[in-house]
């Protein structure tokens, strides 16, 4: 497939089985990316508004490569601030590493500009990673995938084709299993109680807007953004904490259920807490509660992205959760941040070390 003919434009309505299509092709008929409930989701029930998706064709005017630009309310040292993400980049194969690849990008770019987006981000490639960081490296940063082994008998059959092998793991396993579960020496606090609610209340809002100048950056984690971006559609199902002492919500946490590479994995896919003693506090007690939920959901592994300049990493970490190392990690997650000069916001002196990310942030998951 020759990309001499290749033109650059926007999706139209009809483009929708096309692009389905090629999610297919690249990930499979049973991926997230592959439904169509996601991609409605995805593209007109964000409330930052709705999703622009560039896209190339062929001579026969058939899509064959496009770009999600996804739109968030971000919010920049204590100023709110549009911003997106671009995500679900899919080329036909026929036409990866040609020219179709930077005109796709241009159009892309394009959109950016028209709609003034001062900064957007992704998780790219390793190669897009080494290309950026010798660029840019303040522009780039790898976000720690933390995790904590629930069933080492499980993990040793999905990692260890090997019976030697499998019968070291259960020998070693007791002496991790006791290191990992040892108490860090943080009262849980008594008067911390958790409950796993149905929804996103306005006590989110409430809370959000005590914790939003916690970080330099971050999207705007509100009740409509929640409620958008932890619905129950495709293959997606939720569980959300909350941990209160009284009437003061201190935290929460979103847990998800899902199989990656034949591991049942609990995913820590959103956590967030007060920064004083009290919401650490809260932290230990959400992590106890993740951990009975995934054993209960009979998960082997539990799992989640967290920067280490956080307070929840300090929390997670204390809970038992440790980085992964390379080896065994589905895959290193390359985070990477674009600002672009607009009339109303100058963020050019921003570094992607600058931004709180979890899980939530990773659209496909």
């Amino acid at each position: 497939m020759s990309d001499d003919r290749i033109v650059a434009g926007l999706a139209r309505e009809e483009d929708k089985d096309r692009i389905l299509e090629l999610n297919v092709l690249e990930y499979g008929p049973r991926d997230i990316l592959a439904a169509r409930e996601d991609f409605a989701w995805r593209y007109n029930q964000n409330p930052a508004g709705a999703a622009t998706i560039a896209v190339i064709r062929n001579n026969r005017n058939e899509v064959v490569g496009f770009i999600w630009t996804v739109p968030l309310r971000i919010r920049v040292r204590g100023l709110k601030c549009s911003g997106a993400t671009g995500t679900n980049l899919v080329i036909h194969p026929e036409l990866r590493n040609t020219f179709a690849y930077t005109k796709l990008i241009r159009r892309f770019q394009q959109i950016l500009r028209d709609n003034q987006i001062p900064v957007h981000y992704s998780f790219v490639s390793e190669e897009r990673y080494r290309r950026q960081r010798t660029a840019d490296p303040q522009s780039v940063a790898t976000i720690p995938l933390l995790a904590k082994p629930l069933d080492f008998r499980s993990l040793s059959e999905a990692y260890f084709d090997k019976k030697w092998k499998r019968i070291l793991f259960s020998r070693v396993s007791p002496m991790a299993r006791r290191v990992l579960n040892r108490p860090r020496g943080l009262d849980l606090g008594q008067e911390i109680s958790v409950q796993a609610v149905d929804g996103f209340d306005s006590s989110f809002d409430t809370f959000w807007r005590e914790v939003e100048n916690r970080s330099t950056a971050a999207v705007i984690r509100d009740r409509a953004y929640l409620a958008w971006r932890f619905s129950n559609i495709s293959s997606r199902r939720y569980n959300v904490l909350v941990a209160h002492a009284g009437d003061q919500m201190l935290g929460y946490a979103v847990l998800r259920c899902a199989t990656i590479r034949r591991v049942k994995v609990g995913l820590v896919m959103d956590l967030l807490t007060k920064g004083d003693s009290l919401g650490e506090m809260a932290g230990a007690r959400l992590m106890v509660e993740a951990g009975t939920y995934f054993r209960a959901q009979e998960m082997s592994l539990a799992a989640g992205l967290m920067v280490s300049s956080a307070v929840e990493y300090r929390i997670m970490r204390r809970a038992g959760y440790r980085p992964v190392p390379r080896a065994l990690a589905p895959r290193v997650f390359r985070f990477a941040l674009f600002v672009h000069k607009t009339p109303e916001c100058d963020l050019t002196w921003m570094s992607a070390r600058d931004w709180f990310i979890t899980l939530a942030d990773h659209e496909s998951l």
